[in-house]
């Protein structure tokens, strides 16, 4: 009797190829083959040739193949869920070793809070002359980005440090401190940050100072947090640079505790060889220095 095409007995002890599974999961992630193929740069009978060489491999059928669009069968989707991580893991060994090859031509990747980073944008032609000739990008965001893995270049920090490398280093650059303003000093309502109050140091202060008050909006950008507390919705949870720089706004509670943080500046210690990052790194450093009675309220 013939052994079937997808004979799991016959096929148990093969291992698949990485190459495969990585064209396996971009057809996953664009949709089709021919997407897959353009994506890839190959052609699409090799992309298809690839996949049923894996289902061989595997001993199982992966899509369900219709007129127009490929489905996971269920043995696919595990596929997926085991392979993922081999791609994520891929892509992280390319960031890697892409961050340990200097390109003097790169530009300097900044990740901080959506408020530092909107400190920064009010400096940005300093920050650009200090990273000269190359340009800075911006990365606002409140996930950690992995330095170590070439994510980004410089971390602004606040408060805890747990990056779990010893090739990072991190200097204390200065403090930033919050508070509630609004356009009256007894707001009626509050615009609230949307996290749950058990989860985030802000939202339960928000939450406290909430009680026996209207929540107006729950909105988690804080630029569009900042422009709705100005237009008289409510009472804000705001840096204090930013909230005692505005002449329509009031400061409600006073900074004090853990409303002040501290800031750390975190790069990895391959970047003192790219000297346009040491420099924007020290630009930084000066500037939280020369603005931090502002940074900290009054």
């Amino acid at each position: 009797m013939a052994s079937s095409s997808l004979d799991p007995f016959r096929l148990a002890f093969t291992e698949p190829s990485w190459d495969d599974l990585r064209i396996f999961l971009a057809v996953v992630a664009h949709g089709s083959m021919n997407s897959a193929a353009k994506a890839l740069g190959q052609s699409q009978p090799t992309v298809a040739r690839r996949i049923k060489v894996l289902e061989e491999t595997v001993g199982l059928s992966l899509f369900q193949r219709g007129p127009n669009n490929l489905e996971l069968t269920e043995a696919g989707q595990a596929i997926l869920d085991a392979a993922s991580p081999m791609g994520e893991a891929a892509a992280i060994v390319s960031r890697t070793a892409a961050a340990y090859r200097p390109d003097p031509d790169a530009p300097v990747r900044i990740t901080a809070t959506a408020s530092v980073t909107l400190f920064l944008s009010l400096y940005a032609g300093e920050l650009h002359d200090a990273a000269a000739p190359v340009e800075i990008a911006y990365i606002p965001t409140r996930h950690r980005l992995d330095l170590a893995s070439g994510e980004a270049d410089i971390g602004l920090r606040m408060r805890h440090l747990s990056e779990g490398s010893d090739d990072l280093v991190a200097r204390k650059i200065g403090q930033i401190a919050f508070a509630i303003y609004a356009r009256t000093e007894n707001p009626k309502a509050v615009i609230a940050p949307p996290e749950d109050p058990t989860l985030s140091r802000q939202a339960a202060y928000v939450a406290e100072f909430a009680q026996g008050r209207t929540i107006a909006a729950r909105i988690g950008d804080m630029p569009i947090r900042y422009q709705a507390a100005k237009a008289g919705l409510g009472a804000a949870f705001l840096p204090c640079w930013l909230g005692d720089s505005d002449p329509d706004l009031v400061q409600v509670t006073k900074p004090e505790g853990d409303l002040i943080e501290d800031v750390f500046l975190v790069m990895h210690r391959r970047s003192r060889n790219r000297p346009n990052v040491t420099r924007v790194a020290n630009a930084l450093a000066n500037l939280f220095k020369r603005n931090q009675k502002a940074l900290v309220g009054g």
